[in-house]
């Protein structure tokens, strides 16, 4: 196995959870696996990670809670993430593209093996990740299961992913190109070393389409509807670089800023009659 590929280069996501129990065998199926980067979103309380329960179901990857970072939003532990793949077992009609944890696992491993960021992200106990959460994310994994009883416990659905990843790491994905994931595209981004934008920069990039959409009528902000669905597929799809970012954050502030009636000089002389 190349050095260039690591599991505990891999992150493990975690939004709103409740109980530090689950936090606890989070972070033993992670350590069993090769797993360490585990990043908490918005979680029931500060000190869910120092609680004596996670501590006693992590059972000897104390270190892995120790090491566990705590955000506010999705986007934020995305920062330095280029692709989210969720879990979920529910179908979504606009969400991304299915994939099984095997598929997300060699596709996650090959990424890493070319510098790209990954995360697997996963939602509260109760909920699940919801459609604004899914939508941050450009990739979904769905565990087969029983159709009649599909409801899996947090913890079983992160030793499933992060099984996955051991078995693909051990295999040998170092033989695995990212064309054979289905990712030409990405692949033709990687070869010319151009960087690519994080899951943060696509969702702050999503935010300000649609703020110019507004600013022209375009939706309606209170009833957008399927409109940001629709954006956030569209982005999904296709690697973004980090100029191609920039470069339409650039044209939707100048959108903003003419709609605002903050014009150039140029632009005063252009409306002349």
């Amino acid at each position: 196995m190349t050095a260039a590929i690591s599991l505990e280069a891999i992150s493990i996501v975690l939004v709103k959870t409740s109980h530090p129990g689950n936090v606890g065998s989070v972070a033993r199926a992670m350590k069993t696996m090769g797993l360490s980067d585990l990043r908490l979103v918005c979680p029931k309380t500060a000190d869910i990670c120092s609680a004596e329960e996670a501590i006693s179901l992590a059972s000897g990857a104390a270190d892995v809670l120790e090491k566990a970072r705590i955000y506010d939003s999705l986007p934020d532990a995305l920062a330095d993430r280029s692709v989210a793949f969720a879990l979920s077992a529910r179908l979504r009609e606009l969400g991304p593209g299915l994939q099984s944890p095997q598929e997300a696992a060699r596709e996650a491993l090959a990424l890493t093996g070319q510098g790209v960021g990954a995360a697997f992200v996963f939602g509260a106990e109760r909920t699940g990740l919801s459609n604004d959460e899914l939508l941050v994310c450009n990739r979904q994994v769905t565990i087969a299961a029983n159709p009649v009883y599909s409801s899996l416990n947090l913890s079983q659905a992160v030793q499933i992913v992060a099984y996955a990843l051991r078995t693909e790491w051990a295999s040998g994905v170092e033989t695995v190109g990212v064309e054979s994931t289905g990712s030409a595209s990405l692949s033709s981004v990687l070869e010319k070393g151009d960087r690519l934008a994080t899951v943060k920069a696509v969702a702050d990039l999503q935010a300000h389409w649609l703020q110019a959409m507004e600013a022209v009528d375009f939706i309606n902000p209170d009833k957008p509807k399927k409109v940001v669905q629709r954006l956030a597929r569209m982005l999904a799809k296709t690697p973004l670089e980090q100029e191609e970012v920039d470069m339409l954050r650039g044209f939707f502030s100048d959108i903003i800023r003419v709609v605002d009636n903050r014009l150039y000089p140029h632009e005063f002389e252009r409306k002349k009659p």
